[in-house]
């Protein structure tokens, strides 16, 4: 009887390992991280950088065509700025598909 017992409480610690998810290895978080970390520093340096050149360029002393190439400068950098997130949320969506389909292969 109690081999019985033994054996229904081995199998069942069999199924629950097999229903119990996972817990997130360090990889899992730290990739997401360095993405946002990336868009958090690109997104306002590629408007800022522009911007302030333009700024700069509409100095009296320099071109003297003030709020023209300031406002030029930040279209571009606008432009800069949507173009560069595409591609990199673009990137980041194929490499998680691809980690998923990994995982399933598994």
């Amino acid at each position: 009887m109690n081999e019985h017992i033994a054996l229904i409480q081995k199998e069942t610690h069999g199924i629950v390992q097999q229903i119990k998810p996972k817990k997130p290895t360090s990889r899992e978080w730290v990739r997401p991280l360095g993405f946002l970390l990336t868009v958090g520093w690109y997104v306002p340096l590629s408007l800022v950088i522009p911007t302030g050149i333009g700024f700069w360029l509409d100095r009296p002393d320099k071109l003297d065509s003030h709020p023209l190439l300031t406002l030029i400068g930040f279209g571009v950098g606008t432009v800069v700025a949507f173009y560069g997130l595409y591609r990199m949320l673009r990137q980041f969506y194929t490499e998680q598909k691809e980690q998923e389909r990994d995982k399933k292969l598994k």
